[in-house]
């Protein structure tokens, strides 16, 4: 370290001297690892030309940085740009190999100036759009420094030419957008995609037209690509074909109807046709939509019998939409040769268990055994496991206690379902905390009950006499940053301002790990953060909101507030990728329809619309049903409800905790799928209309009176759409035996591909089903939304059909029944082995079973048997945890006598099913109070309503983990809150040694 400190130019001009990269490299690697405080210390008191010597040393050196190391090296470079505070022309384009490596906020430093330096204007041949025309087909001059951002433009990531991109927009330097030359729109191509569309729809016709080769390349997103494809596409022009060929990747977001007129798609194996299979295959082209449609029909049309096995394959980003007729036409040698691509491709239940049955044996991971298990672990460590298969495989597996360090990292997500008798095992403290580290740099989130294992196992160990309140603080600090994110809320406001951006950036890297908090958790942290950013009630800057980054879907109303109009108009396109909370979410619908935003909504036309995005479901029903018709053309309507569904299917939308958006996309889709008059018969739609919209849109008559075939195209589509009403599910399902004939006959694959339509089946045809093919029953078992009629007729038809007792029911069966177990009168359900159903309840306690209080404290009661695990008064938070939802039919008295450590293992899940009296009845405020923060938050408005006022001060006391809500303050805690009301002091000392370790 003293060494490091040496940061002079006699280090530097030994470095030149004996231009040693060798050398410069483990100086570098050395700074890298320094820890953050003492580098920024050391390098703002270098003299500026050892800096700049240091930097140019960098540069020639064309230094290997490890990926794992580049947030380090951009954290160094500003650090060292902050010895400069007015950054020359000069200096800035020197340092532009570097600026991969910066965060976004320290890109918005650099003045805007620096972009606009004499090199930009002597590039000038002239301004508007004479220039285009004078400089059209000439190579054009770059300017130096925007050269320099082209140049590394391929380094960077999105965020930051974003950040950029809104650099240019400064009236001053450029003017406006439809006055940009040539020269300058060519200088900036990289950044174009990352304009605010707001402010891409302001390039005209000539802008766009001149530089119309380079377009394909840049990567335009739909709403940008639309725009560009205006000016682009002439269908007048007789050779369609070549000007599609021209478009390249642009041709992915051309309509059906413009296809077309331009080149009708017909060859299978065309190249129009192959193009437009390459944007299924990278996403850019949605497998539902009109245009796949269209493709389908190619291929369908020829027949598949036709295509070589290679040329098939280039059909699999399709195969879930062919169905079932299409696929039984193949021969093994295609199958065979598809299946290899089939992998990262969502087949139906249907179509794989038509290809499992011609190619390949059955197996069962649940079959495994413990030897197995841990000899293939290489075969498992990646796969993302849920905490319940986790668990169940991490108890299947037997792991023993001496394991190795270096052992159980190769487990990989596995580890992810370590026990918590396991960690209590482990005696070294080092080892204990290093393990830790290892469960929070897992790519699966830790569970709550192993979560309070660790911090409760931390208390335990590093219990001490409590220090005085004032001397603690800057020792958390140290805290690895996926750590900090986890603190409790309490513990927020005792982090400097260093550890919180430290947790910005991590939230950066990875949203899916605070979409994984509380909504009140998430709350404080982005205020927390924007405290840090900006002072109270202060405009918020661009800047600012760019640091926030995901943070910004969880301020409040008055933090909202506080964004100017202009700054969040420009920045909707980085909110389109966000999550955004309940609060956000309400206010930034009002916000859009401000005069200076996007207005009024009958006056919105499609531009304003494209601006909005997925987020005009910010807005409420009323407003959205104001939009006028001829805003909402099939095109667009498609784009935007295909962007609202790939948001939805990513991985942070499946973490996002938002609202449901039934009633806004049926306003959203009225006018397509309504009448335009009260005397006009309702539309019926082809499939490209049901692909243009979405099933749910239409009602039962329209779906009854489609075409036959048009039906049978959109089958999967019915099947996988969970918004049908029960009408509707009847409707569909008679559309279904048009086609198939009477549900007797319903072969195995026929019923895997119905799905949630069965729902739609009477009773006496529910009879007629054949059950005992156990890929039929899981299916059927999966299906959320069943009668009770219907649940006693699937599981009873099985029993009959199969020849089989309740008590000859094995775990496989029982998980494979999931929802219908429910079907089994209580009398019936307790003949279920002991053993064999808790071997299920990892799968079955996942589910929101329809079961009565009866029924639940029946399959409860299966659990304390013998052949289960034993009484409720020996179970620990694991077992808990692996039998979720069932817990809530456990007896009053057994539940109103568990411990803390117990009570913390129910799932959130399981808590909200426990009915509202049994809730009130069984949880003492001290219970409650002793929840994890997920738990609480999952009470529910019901079951809060049977509640004492001690009782919901209890639960509101743990939803802020600790820390008083406003509500709170000042009141009575006569039930011993005031206990709670600050971090134990061995828990903090924790966190202080705990960072130095890590």
């Amino acid at each position: 370290m003293e060494l490091l400190a040496c940061f002079s130019p006699v280090l530097w001009d030994l470095l030149q001297r004996e231009k040693s990269i060798w050398a410069l490299q483990i100086l570098v690697q050395a700074y890298l690892h320094m820890p953050p405080e003492n580098l920024q210390q050391l390098v703002l008191s270098a003299e500026r030309e050892a800096a700049q010597g240091f930097l140019t040393l960098m540069l020639q050196g064309k230094l290997q940085v490890p990926p794992s190391e580049e947030q380090a090296l951009g954290r160094l470079t500003a650090l060292l740009l902050q010895r400069y505070p007015h950054l020359t022309s000069q200096l800035f384009i020197d340092l532009s190999p570097l600026i991969p490596f910066l965060a976004v906020s320290d890109l918005m430093r650099f003045p805007p100036s620096l972009l606009a330096n004499d090199s930009v204007q002597q590039g000038y041949r002239g301004s508007g759009e004479n220039s285009l025309e004078e400089d059209k087909g000439l190579r054009p001059m770059t300017p130096r420094s925007l050269a320099a951002i082209r140049d590394y433009s391929p380094g960077m990531r999105p965020e930051q030419k974003e950040a950029l991109a809104k650099r240019l927009l400064a009236p001053e330097l450029f003017g406006e957008v439809p006055a940009w030359p040539q020269e300058l729109l060519w200088a900036v191509l990289p950044l174009l995609p990352h304009l605010p569309l707001e402010n891409f729809l302001q390039l005209s016709p000539h802008q766009i037209q001149a530089l119309e080769d380079s377009w394909p390349a840049v990567g335009l997103g739909p709403g940008h690509a639309r725009h560009v494809l205006r000016s682009l596409v002439n269908q007048s022009v007789q050779d369609g074909e070549e000007q599609v060929r021209r478009l390249g990747p642009l041709a992915c977001f051309l309509s059906p109807e413009e296809l077309q007129s331009l080149v009708p798609l017909s060859d299978p194996t065309g190249p129009v046709e192959r193009g437009l299979l390459e944007c299924a295959a990278n996403g850019t082209l949605s497998p539902e939509g009109r245009v796949a449609y269209e493709l389908l029909g190619v291929l369908r049309s020829s027949g598949g019998a036709v295509l070589s096995p290679r040329e098939l394959r280039v059909w699999a980003p399709l195969f879930p939409q062919l169905g079932l007729h299409f696929l039984q036409e193949l021969s093994e040698p295609q199958l065979r040769a598809m299946l290899p691509v089939l992998q990262g491709t969502s087949v139906t239940p249907a179509q794989a268990v038509l290809l499992l049955g011609r190619l390949l044996p059955r197996h069962d991971l649940l079959q495994l055994d413990s030897s197995a298990l841990l000899a293939n672990r290489r075969r498992y460590w990646e796969l993302p496991w849920s905490e319940q298969q986790a668990q169940f495989l991490w108890k299947k597996m037997q792991v023993p206690t001496n394991l190795t360090l270096r052992n159980l990292q190769a487990l990989g997500t596995l580890a992810g379902g370590m026990s918590c008798e396991f960690l209590q095992q482990i005696n070294s403290m080092v080892d204990f905390l290093e393990v830790v580290h290892m469960i929070y740099q897992l790519p699966t989130r830790v569970r709550g009950s192993l979560r309070a294992c660790i911090w409760a196992e931390l208390q335990r160990r590093m219990a001490m006499p409590e220090p005085e309140w004032t001397t603690l603080g800057p020792e958390l600090n140290g805290l690895d940053s996926k750590l900090l994110l986890d603190l409790p809320i309490q513990l927020m406001d005792r982090l400097s301002n260093e550890s919180i951006m430290l947790v910005v950036e991590l939230v950066h890297r990875a949203p899916e790990q605070l979409l994984a908090l509380t909504p009140l958790h998430q709350a404080a942290l982005a205020e927390r953060a924007l405290q840090n950013l900006a002072p109270k009630e202060t405009p918020v800057s661009g800047e600012v909101l760019e640091t926030l980054g995901p943070l910004v879907g969880f301020l409040g109303i008055e933090s909202t507030r506080q964004i100017p109009l202009q700054i969040l108009l420009s920045h909707l396109s980085q909110l389109q990728g966000f999550c955004l909370g309940e609060t956000f979410t309400t206010e930034l619908g009002w916000l859009l329809l401000q005069e200076s935003v996007l207005g009024k909504p009958e006056l919105w036309s499609q531009d304003e619309v494209e601006q909005a995005g997925r987020l005009v479901f910010t807005l409420s029903t009323e407003a959205i049903s104001l939009i006028p018709r001829e805003a909402l053309g099939p095109e667009t309507l498609e784009r935007l409800l295909e962007k609202q569904q790939s948001w939805e299917q990513s991985r942070v939308g499946q973490l996002c905790r938002g609202p449901q958006l039934a009633a806004k996309k049926a306003a959203l889709v009225a006018g397509v799928v309504r009448p335009a008059a009260e005397d006009l018969p309702e539309p019926v739609p082809n499939c490209a209309d049901v692909r243009g919209t979405f099933p749910a849109a239409w009602s039962a008559t329209q779906i009854a009176e489609m075409e036959l075939s048009d039906f049978e195209d959109c089958l999967t589509l019915f099947a996988g759409d969970p918004g049908l009403g029960p009408e509707e599910l009847r409707a569909a399902m008679g559309k279904a035996k048009q086609l198939w004939g009477p549900p007797r006959g319903f072969r195995l694959e026929q019923i895997l591909q119905l799905g949630r339509l069965l729902i739609g089946l009477g009773d006496r045809e529910l009879q007629e089903l054949i059950l005992v093919d156990w890929g039929v029953l899981s299916t059927l078992g999966q299906i959320d939304g069943w009668s009770s009629t219907q649940l006693r007729i699937v599981v009873s038809s099985f029993l009959r059909q199969s020849g089989r007792h309740v008590s000859h029911l094995d775990f496989i069966h029982l998980t494979a029944l999931g929802y219908t177990l429910c079907g089994l009168r209580p009398e019936e359900l307790q003949h279920i082995s002991s053993w064999e159903f808790s071997q299920a309840a990892l799968f079955l306690g996942t589910l929101h079973l329809q079961c009565s209080e009866e029924q639940l404290e029946v399959l409860a009661h299966l659990l304390v048997l013998p052949g289960g695990f034993g009484p409720v008064s020996n179970w620990g938070p694991e077992i808990f945890t692996e039998i979720g939802t069932i817990a809530a039919g456990i007896p009053d008295l057994a539940l109103s006598a568990l411990l803390r450590g117990q009570i913390q293992g129910i799932t959130p899940l399981a808590i909200s099913v426990i009915p509202p009296p049994k809730f009130a009845v069984v949880f003492s405020p001290t219970q409650l109070s002793s929840l994890t923060s997920a738990q609480a938050v999952a009470v529910t408005p019901e079951q809060m309503a049977f509640l004492s006022p001690e009782q919901r001060r209890a639960v509101a006391w743990a939803q802020h983990e600790g820390k008083e809500s406003p509500e709170q303050q000042g009141r009575s805690t006569a039930w011993g809150l005031q206990d709670w009301s600050r971090p134990s002091w061995s828990l903090v000392l924790t966190i202080s040694f705990l960072g130095h370790l890590l």
